[in-house]
Formats: structure tokens, C-alpha cells, sequence
């Protein structure tokens, strides 16, 4: 760990190193973790069982990236299914070396389970350090960690990461109503309070609770990380107005435990720790290799270091691009861009419209901003028009009006035409509890 009170990396030997000793560490430790894999997961030894022999003799990240067949999440389900083995057939370690138990969202299917090792908790917390690190946080700071318990690795992940960077962690649940009390009105009049973790929802609850009077309450806060969900432009502008800290976004991928975050140098990528993950850019429709090209296509995944239930060039479904040139921060490993995900996305015409494409335009707005909406995704894709709910906003003069100053804002920054309904709050739907669900699908 870095000394000194201008700390600014947590492994600083490792997220400094020069790209080609990253690389030539990455290549060691996936020739381990392929002969690991090999040898005690049910799921791999019969999917790569055809070329066996194959496999052993793959000579560099190329070569596993041509032979390797991709993973994705219907595969693992189905042998579930079929073997009713929780696992899939992806447990590596007898069950009694398994220490805590996580799963998916489920906001694609039947949420997935995976178990975790001491040491996969070891290793998730010191990964995590590092993006507590990279977006301000010390040791002699105080942080509120708001989780809905400990059901994802990424949950597990954030308190543990504070755990091991030595942070005094103050971790309560939300969304549950005056959860926050505590935190924002008790205790931060004993102890300065330096940053909070928050996901999507819980954050905007509290952000519509105390508007401007939040500044006065925490007037120590440095930083604000949220998880879940990409944010806007307009929506960072608005919560940093109230909140007085600088927000951040950590971007982690469940299945395969990955945790990445942005950083105090900049906002816009997420830097990833390639000394224990693989990560590759796939175009969706030939599967060429688009990594380091900046070109947009599918993540695909692979844990370098897992042990309990690992994978193997797993399709996350994220649409992205790589960058590979250093950081302003310093850090010399891969960066990810991310667009949005494939599911938070509308079909209109011939183009394809994501959330945030959305958002910033509404969340411009003064009226609009923080409110909740919907994308209407209908069953039969494309659709002729995009349909955009949205919460009647309180202050509205003219309903119609306004409406139709959103439908030209959209009209000149995305190009399509729009429906603008106005929903009431207790119309407002949500996944899970601690995200916004902002596509719903209809007839």
C-alpha cells in the first residue's frame, strides 16, 4: 500500500506497471487458472472436452481468445436445470470451502447463484480498495455504505474493500424508509462524514428528502459513489448541486465478481484491474476482437484469480469499448467505456435509443430533473415512435405545453419522434428495490 498523506493509489506497483509486464503477468496468471479450470469444473471439462488437448497447448491470450468458445448466462442455466446442481456445474472447490453465497439481479431471467472462497473474498476486498482509492477515499475517513444486505458479490465487495482499506464504514441498509436518518443527521454532528455509497434509488430518495439542506448536513463530504445504473451529464450536474461532494460510478459485473470504478482523474472510463481479469471487446454480430480498438461491441469476461466458481470468457450482455492508453491518475491498465446495456435500449425505426440518450435531455429540465421514467419497449421491435413516462412534475404551469418542449428537445438532440405520458408516483415502477426500471415492455 502507498504511504504518505498524497496517497493516490492503493497497489501502487501494480496499477503503475508498465502495460507489457501487466500483459506478461496476466498471460501467467491465465495459464494457471486455465489448468485450474480444466481440472475440477464440471461445466468446462464438458464444454471443452472436443479439443482437450487443445486448450493445454494454447500459447498466448490470441490463441485462447480463437480457441476458448464464449459463456453465456442461458448455458448456465440449462445445465442447472438439467443437473439440478445450484451451481451449474461451475464449483471448483468441495462445498464446505464455499463461505458466502450471491447471486444475480435476475432482471434477465432466473437470478444466478455463486459461491465465494475466503480467499475470492480476499480478493474482491483488496480489488475493491483500490476503487475506494481511485475516487478519494482514506484511511482516517469516515463512509456511509448503503447496501440491501450482502445478496451480490458487488454488496459484499463494497463493504469488504472499505474493510481492507482501513476506511471507518458506517453500513446501513436502504432503500428502507429513515434508514438514512442516522448517518446524515446523527452522525455526521459526531464524526465528519467524508463519502457514502448509494444505488440508484436510495440515492434519488434522499436527494428528493433533503434538497439543499444536505450541504449544510454533511459539509465534509469529498465524494459520492453510485452503482447500478450509467449516469448523465445532467444527472451528475443536479445530485453535485445538492450533495456538494464529486460523484462517482463504479460499473461491477456480477456473474464474473468484476469490480471497476472511475476515478479522481476523470469520470467517463472505468478502470479495470487486469492483473486479475481478462476483458475483451467482441463485435455482436461476427465476433471479431475489437479490444484496445475503441470500437463499441459486447464485454466479454474471464477472473484470473477466482476459485470457487469461475468462468470463462463470459458474455456480459455490457456494450462497450476499451481504451489502453494511461490514465491522467497514473494507472497503466485497460480502461472500459460503456454505451448502456442491450436491455436498456428502445428500437425506434432504425435506430436504437438507450436510456441515457434520453436522460440527458429530460434531466435538463429543471422541472423534470430527478424524476422518474420509462421507456415503453413494445414486444414487436422497432417501433414507430418512442414513448416516454415520466412523472407529473409538481411545479407544471402548463402540462401540454411542457410536454411539448420536452417532445422538441428530444426531437433536436436524438432525432425521433416522441409520446410524452405524464404518470403519477404510485405509477412508478421499480427492479428490485435499489434500481430504477427504466424500460418497461408492453404489447
Amino acid at each position: 500500500m502507498s504511504t504518505g498523506k498524497k496517497i493516490t493509489y492503493w497497489d501502487e506497483k501494480v496499477e503503475t506497471l508498465p502495460q507489457e509486464e501487466l500483459l506478461a503477468l496476466q498471460w501467467e496468471r491465465l495459464k494457471d487458472f486455465l489448468k485450474y479450470i480444466l481440472e475440477r469444473s464440471p461445466f468446462y471439462k464438458k464444454k471443452l472436452s472436443v479439443f482437450r488437448e487443445d486448450v493445454v497447448s494454447i500459447r498466448d491470450i490470441d490463441a485462447f481468445k480463437k480457441l476458448i468458445p464464449l459463456t453465456n448466462k442461458d448455458e448456465i442455466r440449462a445445465e442447472r436445470e438439467r443437473t439440478k446442481d445450484p451451481y451449474g456445474g461451475l464449483l471448483c472447490v468441495p462445498p464446505e470451502e464455499i463461505v458466502h453465497l450471491c447471486r444475480t439481479g435476475g432482471t434477465t431471467g432466473v437470478p444466478s447463484i455463486y459461491g465465494l472462497t475466503r480467499a475470492d473474498v480476499d480478493m474482491l476486498g483488496s480489488l475493491t480498495a483500490r476503487c475506494w482509492y481511485q475516487i478519494g477515499a482514506r484511511k482516517e475517513h469516515t463512509v456511509g455504505c448503503a447496501t440491501m444486505g450482502g445478496w451480490n458479490n458487488f454488496a459484499k465487495a463494497l463493504v469488504e474493500g472499505l474493510r481492507v482499506a482501513g476506511v471507518n464504514v458506517y453500513h446501513f441498509s436502504m432503500p428502507i424508509p429513515g434508514e438514512e436518518v442516522f448517518p446524515i443527521e446523527v452522525l455526521s454532528q459526531w464524526m465528519d462524514v467524508h463519502g457514502f455509497y448509494l444505488s440508484p434509488r436510495p440515492l434519488l430518495q434522499i436527494t428528493e428528502k433533503y434538497g439543499e439542506r444536505l450541504k449544510s448536513l454533511l459539509p465534509k463530504l469529498q465524494y459520492l459513489l453510485v452503482a447500478g445504473q450509467r449516469m448523465t451529464r445532467s444527472f451528475r450536474v443536479g445530485i453535485e448541486s445538492l450533495w456538494g461532494g464529486c460523484i462517482h460510478e463504479a460499473y461491477p459485473m456480477t456473474d464474473v465478481g468484476l469490480p471497476t470504478a472511475t476515478c479522481s482523474a476523470q469520470r467517463e472510463t472505468f478502470h479495470i484491474p487486469e492483473d486479475a481479469f481478462l476483458v475483451e471487446v467482441i463485435d455482436l454480430e461476427t465476433g471479431k476482437d475489437l479490444t484496445g480498438t475503441g470500437c463499441v461491441g459486447e464485454l466479454v469476461v474471464t477472473p484470473l484469480l477466482t476459485e470457487g466458481t469461475p468462468l470463462l470468457r463470459f458474455r456480459t450482455d455490457d456494450i462497450g469499448f476499451t481504451v489502453t492508453e494511461r490514465c491522467a491518475c497514473g494507472r497503466t491498465g485497460m480502461r472500459i467505456g460503456l454505451s448502456e446495456r442491450a436491455a436498456h435500449s428502445v428500437s425506434v425505426g432504425k435506430r436504437v435509443i438507450f436510456t441515457n440518450d434520453v436522460e440527458e435531455v429530460l434531466y435538463g429540465f429543471h422541472e423534470f430533473l430527478f424524476l422518474p421514467y420509462q421507456l415503453v419497449k413494445r414486444k414487436e421491435q422497432p417501433q414507430e415512435k418512442l414513448i416516454l413516462r415520466v412523472q407529473r412534475p409538481s411545479t407544471a404551469a402548463s402540462e401540454s405545453q411542457l410536454k411539448e418542449r420536452l417532445i422538441t428537445r428530444i426531437r433536436e438532440a436524438i432525432n425521433v419522434e416522441t409520446e410524452v405520458q405524464f404518470m403519477s408516483k404510485e405509477e412508478e415502477k421499480s427492479a428490485i428495490g435499489y434500481k430504477l426500471l427504466k424500460v418497461v415492455t408492453e404489447s
